[in-house]
C-alpha cells in the first residue's frame, strides 16, 4: 500500500496544465470587479452585508443589510474588511500561484488531486501575513479534467508562539471555490477560519464562517472585457460559451 501510495504522488509546475490553467482562472484584470452580498457568523452573532462599487458614494458601498446577535469580535471583522480599499478583493485569490511558487507536491485521489505547498510570500502579503506563512502548510483541491479549483486550506501542522505573548494551538482556514459562468473566473464563495489557543494569558477561540449568497462581476472597463473573453475564448476552449455568442 506504501508503494502505491509513493506512485500516486509527483510534482506539477503551477505554470502547466491543469494546474496552471487553473491557476489562471484566478487571475482575471484588475478592472474586473464585484457586487456581492455575505452572510458572516462568528457563532455568536450574525451579520448579512451587500457591497457594490458602482455606488458613488464611497460610505454608502459597504452596506450592513442584517444583524443579529452582539459581537465584538466579529463587528471589528466587518468593519475592518469595508474599511478596504476594494473589499471584493477576497474573493478572488489571484496571489495564489505566487504563494504556492514554481513547482508543488500533488497526490491523485481520482476525480481530484490534493496540491501540497508551503506558502511563498508574494506581493500582497504584509508582515503578519509573511509571519503567518512560515507556520502554514496549504493545500489545495484541483478537478484534472475540468482544470478547475475547488478548495483551497492552510493549517498549522504544530502550535507556534504569536508577536505580543501568544500561542496558536491551532489554525484552519478554508475557502471554497466556484466558476463563475460569464466569465469562468474561479472565485470564493465560502470561507471558514479557526484559531484556537491563548493571548496574554487568556484563552482564545475563535471561528468564523462565511458565505457569499449573492455576486454580480462586472469590468470597470469595456475594452478590457472584450479582450480577455477574446483570450479566454481563444485559449481555453469550452470555458467561456459567452465569448462566442456576442
Amino acid at each position: 500500500m506504501g508503494f502505491e501510495a509513493l506512485a500516486m504522488a509527483f510534482l506539477i509546475s503551477t505554470g502547466s496544465p491543469p494546474l496552471g490553467t487553473a491557476l489562471s482562472r484566478t487571475e482575471p484584470p484588475p478592472s474586473l470587479r464585484a457586487a456581492f452580498t455575505v452572510e458572516i457568523t462568528d457563532g455568536e452573532a450574525f451579520r448579512e452585508i451587500h457591497y457594490d462599487p458602482r455606488i458613488a458614494d464611497r460610505n454608502a458601498r459597504w452596506n450592513l443589510i442584517e444583524t443579529r446577535g452582539q459581537s465584538e469580535d466579529l463587528d471589528r471583522v466587518v468593519e475592518e474588511w469595508g474599511s478596504e480599499v476594494s473589499p471584493d478583493g477576497w474573493l478572488i485569490p489571484d496571489d495564489l500561484r505566487a504563494s504556492m511558487g514554481g513547482v508543488v507536491d500533488a497526490q491523485d485521489l481520482g476525480s481530484l488531486w490534493r496540491i501540497e505547498f508551503e506558502h511563498q510570500p508574494s506581493s500582497n502579503d504584509g508582515p503578519i501575513d509573511v509571519w503567518a506563512g512560515e507556520h502554514l502548510i496549504g493545500y489545495t483541491w484541483l478537478e484534472p479534467v475540468s482544470q478547475q479549483l475547488v478548495r483551497v486550506e492552510y493549517v498549522a501542522p504544530e502550535g507556534f508562539d504569536v508577536p505580543g505573548n501568544g500561542y496558536v494551538d491551532s489554525y484552519e482556514l478554508q475557502y471554497i471555490l466556484r466558476q463563475d459562468p460569464e466569465y469562468g473566473v474561479s472565485v470564493i464563495s465560502a470561507f471558514m477560519v479557526d484559531v484556537k489557543g491563548e493571548f496574554q494569558g487568556d484563552d482564545m477561540a475563535r471561528a468564523y464562517r462565511a458565505r457569499v449568497t449573492g455576486l454580480d462581476l462586472f469590468f470597470s472597463s469595456r475594452v478590457e472585457e472584450s479582450l480577455y473573453l477574446s483570450r479566454q475564448h481563444e485559449y481555453v476552449p469550452g470555458v467561456i460559451g459567452v465569448a462566442a455568442g456576442q
